[in-house]
């Protein structure tokens, strides 16, 4: 059996969902330890949660709660210990139990970085961040595996492990979709789409006050849960161009972009790791053929310019505002859209596929 970890309720979880839907595809046993911080889900056979209320995006205020999670991710293991065979330990904030399996039970652990934990998070007290590298550092040196979404990450590690893979946050092969094919020339207003976490620094706050003021030229759809919930469901509630669909599954998720005209994935980069974001928004515009529109001096916005799949600007609220009011946004739309499908078929649609089968698979069988 492979035990997944993961601090969030994992509902939806893209990333995580690959690597149960391969296995669920293969008919190999799993189980995933989750956190339901607002207490919306029961525990099933697959899913097993910690209950403890708390709200995303705290940072050190979650400490205690992060601690319970962790003794409660331990008992689970202990008492799966016979039937676990591989811990796959998402983010360094769930790596410590599985690691303490490892050591006692003999257990291998997948380490997978979604986020670089020290950079996701605004610690300002260098002595608990230090505390936090040496124990991530220990974390890459004994995991059997480490896994990150794009081969930049490395820049971030403070340790580079010998058994390194790249899983980047591409969309779950196993779903197939009719692609949108709407001709934007005809719309009358342009078409936003953002579906994930709603946290702050993502510019969030800033698109929903350019849709709200501009309502014959914009509409947007917006899915997700986070700390700027409460921001969303109000400006949702007042403004008619934006619709507001609460948390969603995966599937649902990308029959909202492909109805959208370009798919949002705005960083700033006061949080150090979003200059090194990897977000699943690229590949889901690639697989989508959709253009992203996201911010400059950023890796995806290095990789959105350099095969020009969609669009990059600065991080203000007039750049944002200049960016729709372009005259040639319509046909670029249209471009970047045909550029995305293209890379998508050449380079990306096998790849989650070949991952699995050759390197994920057999680790986890041998």
């Amino acid at each position: 059996m492979v035990v997944f970890l993961r601090s969030t309720d994992g509902n939806p979880d893209s990333r995580l969902q690959k690597y149960t839907d391969c296995l669920a595809e293969k008919k190999l046993p799993f189980k995933v330890l989750c956190w339901d911080r607002l207490g919306k889900f029961s525990d099933s056979l697959i899913f097993c949660y910690y209950k403890r209320q708390a709200a995303y995006g705290q940072g050190i205020k979650n400490l205690f709660g992060l601690i319970g999670f962790n003794f409660f991710v331990l008992r689970q293991l202990f008492h799966l210990r016979k039937d676990c065979k591989v811990i796959h330990a998402c983010d360094f904030d769930t790596v410590l139990p599985a690691l303490f399996m490892k050591v006692f039970f003999n257990k291998k652990v997948i380490y997978d970085i979604f986020d670089w934990f020290v950079d996701s998070r605004n610690f300002h007290n260098a002595f608990l961040r230090k505390v936090i590298l040496c124990l991530e550092r220990f974390a890459l040196k004994k995991a059997d595996v480490t896994i990150i979404c794009e081969e930049e990450r490395q820049k971030q590690m403070c340790y580079i492990p010998v058994n390194l893979w790249v899983l980047p946050n591409i969309p779950n092969f196993f779903i197939s979709m009719e692609k949108d094919s709407q001709d934007i020339s005809r719309h009358k207003t342009i078409h936003i789409a953002y579906v994930g976490v709603f946290a702050g620094h993502r510019g969030l706050e800033k698109i929903v006050e350019v849709v709200a003021e501009n309502p014959d030229l914009l509409e947007l759809d917006i899915a997700g849960f986070g700390e700027l919930e409460n921001m969303v469901c109000t400006a949702s509630k007042s403004s008619p161009n934006i619709r507001y669909h609460g948390a969603v599954s995966y599937r649902e998720g990308l029959c909202i972009m492909n109805r959208a005209d370009i798919i949002l994935a705005l960083y700033e980069k006061t949080i150090p790791n979003h200059i090194y974001a990897a977000p699943n928004k690229y590949y889901e515009g690639l697989f989508l053929g959709k253009p992203i529109l996201t911010t400059e001096g950023t890796y995806v916005g290095i990789k959105t310019e350099k095969y020009k799949t969609g669009f990059v600007i600065g991080e203000t609220l007039e750049d944002l505002k200049n960016f729709f009011y372009s005259p040639q946004l319509s046909q670029q739309i249209i471009e970047y859209g045909r550029n995305a499908q293209c890379l998508w078929n050449e380079k990306y649609s096998f790849y989650v596929d070949t991952f699995m089968r050759h390197r994920y698979i057999p680790f986890i069988q041998n």
